[in-house]
């Protein structure tokens, strides 16, 4: 019993001394460091409305002293580059975005623009290309710390769709292509992202070469090894060639020079991570950094281009595609649309163009069959086209006779047209146009048609 109250005593004094020591007045605890505020992310590109806005974003993209260039009119073609390919992308064209942002990757090779080529991609539903194209961003010595971990973070998540394939070589140099795509040199191992499902893998070295199938499933690292049986090479021959000759100088006599072979090329790198290299859908010999998208798989290359207006300001700018500036002719398909909405005539011909003048040739129809033959004039020749047109309809009528036994003569309304519109590219081949037109028939007195009518037209070109 003492014992316990001995105890019981010694609980008591520490409980006081807990008490005198908690009822002091504490001081108050520092404040915690105010976080910094998270730095604000720029919007997507494709979602920048105001023009000077754009203009500023990508004026900061392309004005970054941290790219050297060795042009400096790189840097200003590479903004109107960028400039037509946000407009092509916000009417979603996007092969034609695409090849824009990639025509100017090419010529002032910023890791900004890859992240516009990637999400490009992902919106074309390229998920492989864009994968790897986040990865050549990641792997850019030029790439900031900004973005790196939201890169980081959207590549983990398209890895989980996509397969990593690793090919490894033997002997070491030989060239891989992947899917009838480019054949790259590879000093040991290439690695790159690719669909799920089944791809073919083609190696060669000199005149030996081997084929293999990969069947690749999400989130899958996937690693193959290709090996070539060489045969053994032959004894190189003395580079040293000693040729005899006469002996250019100031004593015209005769001897013997030596020659050398040229220098071997340098060797390829150990691990190539290729870039828009699997399949046929684009064209380029898959080194460096030029890259062109074609049409479907396999098909035309889509050319860049930057409206001639876009470059007025700079006269040592060359458009991406001089071609461009020259309109193809090609077919031609309208919807007349009465000015009272009393009704709607179709159209389908041919326009044909010499540089901005344009020659068009439409068959018409509504109730009656008729012709039109017509020209314009483009004030511009890039994305916006406004134009002035000219031009002469027909139509073919029955006109019944003065009495009931007279028989219906067919009869031609001829009119004139002037109009006033503008033509918009959709993409390289394909563009829609809108105008409004005053039409005035002649020699209409007692016919279905009115002397003065007003007319719209909507339609669409599609160019060669």
């Amino acid at each position: 019993m003492r014992r316990l109250a001995h105890l019981a005593g010694g609980t008591t004094a520490l409980l006081a001394c807990i008490r005198a020591v908690s009822a002091q007045p504490q001081p108050d605890p520092a404040p915690a460091p105010a976080s910094e505020p998270a730095p604000a992310v720029a919007p997507p590109l494709a979602q920048i409305r105001d023009d000077q806005q754009l203009a500023e974003a990508l004026s900061a993209i392309t004005q970054d002293p941290a790219i050297p260039v060795d042009d400096p009119a790189s840097r200003p073609r590479a903004q109107a580059l960028m400039t037509e390919g946000v407009k092509q992308l916000q009417a979603r064209a996007y092969d034609q975005a695409l090849a824009n942002f990639l025509e100017a990757y090419a010529t002032f090779p910023s890791p900004k623009i890859l992240l516009n080529i990637a999400s490009t991609l992902r919106d074309m539903g390229r998920l492989a290309d864009a994968a790897n194209t986040y990865q050549r961003y990641l792997l850019d010595p030029a790439t900031g710390v900004e973005r790196i971990a939201e890169v980081k973070e959207l590549l983990l998540k398209l890895d989980e769709q996509l397969t990593i394939l690793t090919v490894r070589v033997f002997p070491r140099g030989s060239d891989v292509s992947i899917d009838g795509g480019p054949f790259l040199a590879v000093g040991s191992s290439l690695q790159t992202r690719v669909r799920p499902g089944l791809h073919l893998v083609r190696v060669r070295k000199g005149e030996e070469s081997t084929e293999l199938t990969v069947n690749g499933f999400e989130g899958e690292n996937k690693e193959v090894t290709a090996a070539l049986k060489i045969a053994e090479p032959t004894p190189a021959a003395d580079p040293k060639v000693v040729v005899t000759g006469p002996k250019t100088g100031t004593t015209g006599t005769t001897g013997t020079t030596t020659a050398s072979n040229p220098a071997p090329a340098p060797p390829p790198p150990e691990r190539v991570d290729a870039w828009l290299t699997t399949g046929t859908q684009y064209g380029s010999d898959g080194s460096g950094r030029v890259r062109q998208v074609r049409a479907g798989f396999g098909g035309p290359v889509v050319s860049a281009y930057v409206p001639a207006f876009a470059i007025a300001e700079e006269p040592d700018v060359a458009p991406a595609d001089p071609d461009r500036l020259t309109i193809t002719s090609g077919l031609l398909a309208v919807a007349r649309i009465d000015g009272q909405l009393r009704g709607a005539a179709g159209g389908i011909g041919l326009a044909i163009s010499r540089g901005r003048f344009e020659l068009d040739v439409m068959v018409l129809r509504s109730e009656h069959t008729g012709g039109y033959l017509g020209g314009r004039f483009r004030m511009f020749t890039g994305f916006l086209r406004p134009y002035v047109a000219v031009g002469m309809p027909g139509f073919v009528y029955e006109q019944m006779g003065a009495t009931s036994e007279d028989a219906a003569e067919t009869k031609l309304a001829i009119g004139v047209r002037g109009a006033a519109g503008v033509e918009l590219v959709v993409n390289g081949h394909l563009s829609v146009q809108a105008d409004l037109g005053y039409e005035h028939f002649f020699g209409v007195d007692d016919t279905p048609f009115e002397a003065d009518v007003f007319v719209p037209t909507v339609g669409v070109i599609g160019r060669l």
